[in-house]
């Protein structure tokens, strides 16, 4: 399994740049600003510069992220089989707080009406107010 991310000209089809990760990924990117934002199996979220592909940030957790991350306001929100939750500022990689779930967190994170949703292998739905 090849762990490179590329940017990719959509009119031409042309690699514009890549980015090896230490580990693949399974999750979608999020794109803000001009930012990627990407888990890794390598037990860390990327910040990556959308022009350049620089490191822009990577903050570590204690298990490998597999779902797409949430941006919400200026916060970069995503689960980790290390059963948190964690929410960062996403320009710096400052973590602004974490929750711990009884289980996995394997899926993505919904949002709706001031709340984030969630799923755990602890057979929970949860819901935080953010």
């Amino acid at each position: 399994m090849d762990a490179t991310v590329c940017a990719v000209d959509a009119k031409t089809g042309f690699v514009i740049w890549r980015f090896r990760l230490p580990k693949p990924t399974i999750a979608s990117p999020a794109l803000v600003d001009n930012f990627v934002l990407i888990g890794c199996a390598d037990y860390h979220m990327y910040c990556l510069d959308a022009n350049s592909s620089k490191e822009i940030w990577k903050f570590p957790t204690e298990h490998q992220i597999s779902g797409t991350p949430l941006v919400f306001r200026d916060s970069v929100i995503f689960g980790s089989v290390d059963k948190n939750i964690y929410c960062l500022e996403y320009r710096t990689g400052r973590l602004r707080w974490k929750f711990a779930s009884g289980g996995a967190i394997t899926g993505g994170i919904a949002f709706w009406q001031d709340k984030i949703y969630f799923g755990s292998t602890d057979h929970h739905l949860y819901a935080l107010t953010v």
